[in-house]
């Protein structure tokens, strides 16, 4: 933890309006956008008052009880409160999605842009087809996964501490997630 998060993380936990200010000010728009491209892996087009409601909830499970979660924050194991934040807000949006019900995820398909002749753009546009089609298929937790390891490129510490796992379970689920995508492709392909 730096100095300066410390500075700000004491200020707040002693009720300084002026560090909750500049606290809020400094994380806002990392929560928010935590908030939505979480939200975003569940649903093509998050609403935007959901988003916003997900938002004043992560900073007000903050304040609750006297900062009881905010003082929960260590600082231990190279975390920054950052991705501590980062991590609160996610699994608040998860737990949230969680009590709304089945996920659905739409994957618009589209050509690819730009101009290549023909018989490459339909072999693009048939295996984002497939590759689509065999995302879908996976449950929505190994979906989180790979948009965690490969669309945000997380370490996997950040991965672990955000699914609840340890380091060495991020390492077996991405490849048994990378195996049975593997798995699906082989046999769409065969078919």
């Amino acid at each position: 933890m730096t100095e300066k998060e410390k500075t700000l993380l004491t200020g707040c936990l002693n009720g300084d309006k002026a560090a909750w200010d500049a606290f809020v000010l400094q994380y806002s728009s990392l929560v928010y956008h935590t908030i939505r491209r979480t939200f975003g892996l569940y649903h093509s087009d998050p609403r935007t008052d959901l988003v916003e409601d997900l938002f004043q909830e992560v900073f007000l499970s903050l304040v609750q009880n006297d900062f009881k979660k905010l003082r929960q924050f260590r600082g231990d194991r190279g975390c920054s409160l950052a991705s501590w934040l980062r991590v609160v807000a996610a699994r608040l949006t998860i737990d949230f999605l969680r009590k709304q019900g089945a996920p659905s995820v739409e994957v618009t398909e589209s050509l690819p842009s730009g101009q290549p002749d023909p018989p490459a753009s339909l072999i693009d546009f048939e295996e984002e087809k497939l590759l689509s089609k065999a995302l879908r298929g996976l449950p929505p937790r190994d979906r989180l996964f790979l948009d965690l390891s490969y669309r945000r490129e997380l370490p996997p510490e950040e991965i672990a501490a955000i699914l609840q796992v340890s380091v060495s379970a991020v390492y077996t689920q991405k490849s048994r997630v990378l195996a049975k995508l593997r798995e699906t492709l082989r046999k769409a392909a065969a078919l």
